[in-house]
């Protein structure tokens, strides 16, 4: 009987423990970091340099290979 008193305290004590050591931490954000409109668009970079294109594109303007 004694023992399971003292797993329970010592469980609760640990948990009572964690929770206290999260915190309540807050972030702050720098609002100029936020990406608010890509100006690039949805397009996939090139496969083989990743330079950005554009689905108009016929051959990526950063190594010149040819799609499709």
């Amino acid at each position: 009987m004694l023992e399971a008193l003292v797993v329970a305290t010592a469980t609760t004590g640990l948990f009572a423990l964690a929770k206290g050591s999260r915190g309540g931490e807050r972030f702050k954000i720098d609002p100029r970091l936020v990406v608010k409109d890509d100006q690039r668009g949805d397009d996939f970079p090139c496969p083989w340099c990743y330079a950005p294109t554009a689905e108009t594109d016929r051959h990526c303007g950063g190594c010149g290979r040819q799609f499709g």
